[in-house]
């Protein structure tokens, strides 16, 4: 009585009285995303038991449509998982409760990661309209006995100079493990969601960007966010990433990685989740990758920049037009605010807690990889906070990196396009400039 009290202001014992009845929305963050969510409530009905909550899965496909036609038709959820990169576009539709009171009682805006309250509070808005809920963060996962054959250190692969070094010792190598070939390293192209985020860490390590601070001017065509996408790309150049991943996506060269074809391996946290379970339950983890595998930091640029990690991951929204307010608020701090279950959370989830004093917990800090992964959370970088972002990314910069990845693919195999690669960057930087002209023009 006392919890329901707490959270509701009353509620009644009687099992009889009808349930107040919380609608969930989330994108598939784990294995079994319906059952593992439903793991993670099981306390908070516990707690509650005048409320329950219905967990449903949107598959990344639609999820941005259903999320923006619930906004706009005032329908929809109570509760929302917000990607971090589409706050900011359904912020605008005014569709979303305010979150500050309920920040200031978790302990406030620096008692989550500081790059998701940027998407808390979106450019230009003054009141926060999600919580921080979970950090998606990309190490580079490798294989020790690869390495340990090629003669390749990984405690000394930490700069761009050197990874390239490693990389060479691996080809060099010719390595056969198990009666396996294995490439060097392995990354999608053309046909995969994840184009841009890869590209991120290696613009923001030398220097670039994709807009500049207050998201109104594309830095794609400086010559730091140049210089960035062209190691990128000649990683693919130099014969150590094959051509034929830039048509696959992040799904297939994982598997490539998973099935032991490849020693380097760029993926999110959650990848231990896969090569950890028994393949009754989907995983990998008997064959050689997942007994042989292990993650580090991303290496950095070598001029001694600061380094920076992709950030993505998620928030959770209220929308306004629920009708369950205190026990939508009431199921956000559960989620959010409780270092026990933010734990939870990424055990079955695999992903990195927002809430950052449940990095006390032995979990990461007595593990090898989990420490790596705290680690990129202290130099945690995103994209800019505008509702236009979304479009940006999906309808110019995908595109536009699509146009790059043809032209190496269409090359001869001993001819690199780079004038054509710059010329198609400077064009991407002109069609992003038009676009936020045509935003900022149509907002006034």
């Amino acid at each position: 009585m006392l919890l329901c009290a707490a959270f509701l202001g009353s509620c009644s014992s009687d099992d009889s009285q009808q349930k107040e009845v919380l609608q969930l929305w989330i994108m598939p963050n784990s294995p079994d995303p319906t059952a593992d969510m439903q793991h993670v409530l099981r306390n908070f009905e516990l707690e509650n038991p005048g409320i329950e909550v219905q967990v449903t899965v949107l598959d990344w496909s639609v999820a941005w449509t259903k999320i923006t036609t619930a906004a706009s038709t005032r329908s929809g959820p109570d509760v929302i998982q917000m990607p971090t990169t589409w706050a900011a576009a359904v912020t605008a539709m005014e569709a979303l409760m305010p979150m500050d009171s309920l920040i200031a009682v978790s302990g406030g805006d620096s008692a989550f990661a500081s790059v998701s309250m940027k998407f808390a509070r979106p450019v230009g808005v003054q009141q926060a309209t999600s919580v921080p809920w979970f950090l998606d963060v990309r190490p580079l996962y490798y294989r020790r006995d690869a390495l340990a054959e090629a003669g390749v250190n990984p405690a000394k692969v930490r700069n761009w100079d050197e990874f390239r070094i490693a990389l060479e010792k691996i080809r060099k190598a010719n390595l056969v493990i198990e009666d396996q070939h294995i490439d060097p390293i392995g990354y999608p192209g053309k046909h995969d969601w994840n184009v841009i985020h890869n590209l991120a860490p290696w613009i923001w390590g030398a220097g670039g960007d994709f807009l500049d601070s207050t998201g109104t001017e594309s830095l794609l065509a400086t010559k730091e966010s140049i210089n960035g996408i062209l190691f990128y790309l000649s990683l693919v150049r130099d014969g150590f990433n094959s051509r034929k991943n830039l048509s696959k996506n992040t799904n297939q060269v994982s598997m490539d990685f998973d099935e032991g074809r490849l020693a380097f391996w760029f993926d999110v946290t959650n990848k231990t989740l896969y090569l950890d379970s028994p393949r009754f339950l989907g995983g990998s983890s008997k064959n050689v990758t997942a007994r042989n595998y292990s993650a580090m930091l991303p290496p950095v640029a070598p001029e001694g920049k600061m380094p920076y990690y992709f950030a993505g991951g998620s928030n959770l929204s209220v929308s306004r037009y629920t009708k369950h307010k205190r026990a939508a608020m009431a199921l956000v701090r559960y989620l959010v605010a409780r270092p026990d279950v933010q734990l939870e959370i990424a055990r079955v989830m695999g992903f990195m807690p927002a809430l950052l004093s449940t990095y006390e917990y032995p979990f990461f800090k007595d593990d090898g990889k989990r420490d790596v992964f705290q680690q990129m959370v202290l130099h945690l970088r995103s994209y800019p906070a505008v509702p236009y972002w979304g479009e940006i990314e999906t309808e110019i910069l995908l595109r536009r990196f699509g146009n790059i990845f043809d032209l190496i693919t269409s090359s001869p195999e001993k001819v690199w396009p780079e004038k054509d690669i710059i010329a198609e960057i400077r064009a991407a930087d002109k069609e992003v400039n038009r676009f936020i002209h045509r935003q900022r023009e149509a907002s006034r």
